[in-house]
């Protein structure tokens, strides 16, 4: 009798908390935005966001709301008051993770634009209890989480491949960057910037694409026309 005791309030201590977290689960958080679907309809309202179930929310005027998936839309964004600038996503091709042959189309937030363009999506949890925990409703776009690098990848969306900042020398800057390399090393000298990391990989291609702006500004201005990259 003690056993059976133990073990149901074992349970009860388990299920307790996940239960107290599902009865008090996020709602959504709406933004104004413009959301454009693939057959060219623009659509203008409120948008909500969520980065796990990769899906778009739009709420009429009348109050219905529609779920939109990467098959659908083309693109959409809005200006996130929180960080001062317009926030785009698009939907792009990528390669299934499981199959590595199958190719679907999933949602991606622009970060950077230019001659590279940096995209990223989330970074899915692992483990049971991550998933048991980590409700669908928490991961609704909000200033919190979009401005946390940790809960994203990052890459380099080139000619249709996704090119993974975790593998940045060997797949994006020794392929792509190295016409300017003897430029961006006296940058990263300059700047004491720490390229092993996210942000200074960040500061980089940014910076990489600057250069590449202005050479062919000053090649237009002199009427030479620059090969595209």
């Amino acid at each position: 009798m003690k056993l059976v005791y133990k073990l149901i309030l074992s349970t009860l201590i388990v299920l307790f908390p996940i239960f107290s977290v599902q009865a008090s689960l996020p709602k959504p958080a709406w933004k104004s935005g413009q959301l454009i679907l693939i057959n060219h309809t623009i659509l203008e309202g409120d948008l909500s966001y969520n980065w796990l179930m990769e899906t778009v929310l739009f709420r009429h005027t009348d109050g219905r709301v529609q779920t939109f998936s990467a098959n659908q839309v083309d693109q959409f964004g809005w200006f996130d008051f929180s960080v001062h600038q317009y926030r785009k996503f698009k939907a792009l091709a990528s390669d299934d993770a499981k199959t590595k042959t199958y190719i679907r189309h999933a949602f991606f937030e622009i970060c950077m634009d230019g001659s590279l363009t940096v995209v990223r999506n989330l970074r899915q949890p692992h483990g049971l209890f991550k998933r048991v925990l980590s409700h669908p409703a928490y991961f609704v776009d909000q200033p919190i989480m979009a401005q946390n690098t940790d809960y994203f990848n990052y890459y380099v969306y080139d000619s249709g491949r996704l090119l993974a900042l975790d593998r940045f020398y060997t797949d994006i800057y020794d392929p792509i960057m190295t016409a300017y390399d003897k430029v961006l090393k006296r940058y990263i000298y300059d700047h004491n910037i720490n390229d092993r990391h996210l942000l200074g990989r960040l500061v980089l291609i940014d910076r990489y694409n600057l250069l590449v702006e202005q050479e062919a500004k000053t090649a237009s201005a002199k009427g030479v026309v620059v090969a595209p990259e």
